[in-house]
């Protein structure tokens, strides 16, 4: 019986190293800075092997690629903030054509892991209508400082300093605030903030309710074979709160969106396995003033505007064209 007692406690031990060894790395993996590709932004002085796409790559990843090199090879103006908390944050401001200004300005935001740069096809996107576009590198990514992301939570902060830079710097323009993803999530959290009155709507592209289980659907999507998902999902939870003194719940976009004092456009494909759809329905419905909910079916995560961009780009600039007006 001894016997038995003694193997079940190993077996608890390695359990509970496993579980913990995993959640780390997941942690490390998820909310650190790569330190073998700091800057996925495409610089064409130098070769960066790791954004090149290869044969079996997405269309989504050929095409963030190509507009990668589209957005770093214009003449833009580079421009900084600090952080609340001391960091230098930067980002690549593109002025519209004098002939085809429309006096607006897009801050584009974009998701984990990525830059700038890949959210490139967006920021031409708004380019190609007249806008003013920023487009910005979120803490721990890019060209911005810091070696830990937040998953949300302290970048709303830093999207809210941005707003603000704009504001004082283009006082006659409207403000879009545009995310992705993370980057969707991060813009979410801004909507009950005290934003320049300049701000006439924010738009998020499939960013997820809570940090927390987006990484439980990540370790599902990217991570089949891994075992006790649950379990490692609560060592990640465990592990953000003893590196950043607070719970990872923090990153949840349900209360700032149920007290949101700005229009919100949300889209989302129905076939995103990295986040549900249903968050996205879930927040629109929490909305309590002016919104919109896009569905875009059978669309996977971030794909929606390469799947029809006739009708992604119709229904961001009616969107916005009815927060103007009204």
């Amino acid at each position: 019986m001894k016997g038995f007692y003694k193997g079940l406690l190993a077996a608890t031990g390695l359990f509970a190293v496993y579980v913990a060894g995993t959640g780390a790395t997941v942690y490390a993996n998820a909310m650190r800075r790569p330190s073998s590709r700091p800057d996925r932004n495409y610089d064409p002085d130098e070769k960066k092997d790791y954004i090149v796409p290869t044969e079996k790559s997405s269309v989504y990843r050929q095409a963030a690629y190509n507009y990668n090199i589209w957005w770093n090879t214009r003449d833009r103006e580079t421009v900084e903030i600090v952080s609340t908390d001391g960091l230098r944050l930067r980002g690549g401001l593109l002025k519209a054509e004098e002939d085809r200004s429309v006096g607006r300005i897009a801050i584009v935001v974009h998701g984990h892991m990525c830059c700038a740069g890949e959210e490139g096809f967006i920021s031409k996107m708004f380019h190609d209508a007249g806008y003013d576009v920023l487009a910005v590198d979120q803490r721990a990514h890019g060209k911005s400082d810091g070696e830990t992301l937040t998953m949300g939570r302290l970048e709303a902060a830093d999207a809210v300093e941005w707003t603000r830079y704009v504001a004082d710097r283009f006082p006659g323009e409207k403000i879009v605030l545009y995310g992705a993803s993370m980057g969707g999530n991060t813009v979410l959290r801004t909507t009950d903030r005290s934003l320049p009155k300049q701000v006439v709507c924010v738009i998020d592209d499939c960013g997820y309710c809570r940090a927390d289980e987006s990484v439980l659907r990540s370790l599902r999507h990217d991570f089949s074979g891994l075992l006790f998902k649950g379990a490692v999902c609560a060592a990640c939870s465990v592990t953000y709160r003893i590196l950043q003194g607070e719970s990872i719940k923090k990153t949840d976009a349900a209360g700032p969106v149920s007290r949101a004092r700005v229009p919100v456009l949300f889209i989302h494909g129905t076939d995103d396995s990295i986040v549900d759809c249903s968050d996205s329905r879930k927040l629109y419905a929490l909305h309590p003033g002016k919104k919109k909910l896009v569905i875009f079916d059978g669309v996977k995560h971030n794909y929606s505007y390469f799947s029809d961009r006739k009708r992604y780009t119709r229904e961001v600039f009616d969107f916005i064209e009815s927060c103007c007006v009204s």
